[in-house]
Parts: C-alpha cells; structure tokens; sequence
C-alpha cells in the first residue's frame, strides 16, 4: 500500500501546482473546499474509470490525453488573464471551471487505472487513497496561492496564468517526445 500512496502524491502533484495558481484569484471559502472536493471525487471515479473500461476506450478514442489537458491548462490561463485584465469576477468560480479543472488533473488516474491491477487488487482502497490525497494537495495549493497575493500582490495571477501554461507547454512537450 506504500507505492499506492505515492502514486497518489504523485498524482496530485499537478492538482497542487494548478491550485497554487488558481488560489491566487481570492476564492471565496466555499470554493475553496468545493474545488478540493470534486477534484478529490474525479480522482477516485477516474481510476475506477480506467479499471472498469481498460483498453477497449483506448482502442476506441483515438486522442491523447495529454493534448486534452493541455487544452483545459490553456483554456484556464486565458480565462484568468481576462478576468484579471477586466477585474470581473473569475469564470474559474463557475461549476463548469471548477469540473474541468478536476478533470483535467485527474484524467491521469484514469490511465493509472487502466494499469492498478499490476499494483494491487485492492481498487477501493487505492481509489480512496487517491482521493485523500487530491484533496489535500488541491486544498493546500489553493491556500499557499491565497497567501501568495499577500506577497506578489497584483503579480501573483500572471505567476499562477505562467504556471497554467507551462504545464500545458509541457503536456504538448510529452505528446511529442513519445
């Protein structure tokens, strides 16, 4: 159970890294915990996804994964320099941003899924496991990205829109070096 809970650190590390970027817009509470929250539920539904459906999706869907979040990353930059830029309440805060944010960090638990059986044979408890930790790691991003706006000030959204498409660089990067 040991490599299960670093595979869940591991996969909440772009959860946490994102989160860093969207608690820079000064969420309100509620969507401080609504956002750890699904994002925790996707991380236990989409591992489950991946050991129910194992490869006959992927032989039907075509695309790679990385490339949706890639896109997702993309879109949510560009959200947040527009809210930004027109000081309006940020689209982030809408249900929609919120799912796709979970989903989009997420979506690697559905191929971790596809290959659990290979770790262990106790699915629930691993995708409990991954749970607990999105949630954690989601929640105190948000909070240290909170807190940096206390220090960057007005900086901290352009940080956390650079963080946003970096990832999505990276995430192309990946599509091309395999």
């Amino acid at each position: 159970m040991l490599s299960i809970f670093f595979v869940g650190i591991a996969l909440s590390m772009d959860a946490f890294s994102i989160a860093l970027s969207i608690g820079t817009l000064n969420l309100p509470k509620t969507k401080l915990l609504l956002l750890p929250v699904i994002t925790g539920i996707m991380h236990f539904i989409m591992p489950m996804l991946g050991v129910l459906l194992g490869n006959q999706l992927l032989n039907i869907i075509n695309i790679n994964p990385k490339l949706i979040v890639a896109i997702i990353f993309l879109y949510l930059a560009v959200v947040m320099y527009f809210d930004k830029k027109h000081e309006n309440i940020p689209k982030i805060t809408s249900f929609l941003s919120i799912f796709l944010f979970a989903f989009s960090v997420s979506i690697d638990s559905f191929s971790v899924g596809l290959g659990l059986k290979g770790l262990t044979d106790k699915y629930i408890l691993s995708f409990l496991t991954f749970t607990v930790c999105s949630f954690s790691f989601t929640y105190i991003g948000l909070i240290l990205g909170k807190y940096s706006v206390k220090v960057l000030k007005e900086k901290s959204t352009y940080l956390g829109i650079l963080i946003l498409i970096v990832l999505a660089l990276a995430n192309i990067c990946q599509i091309f070096l395999n």
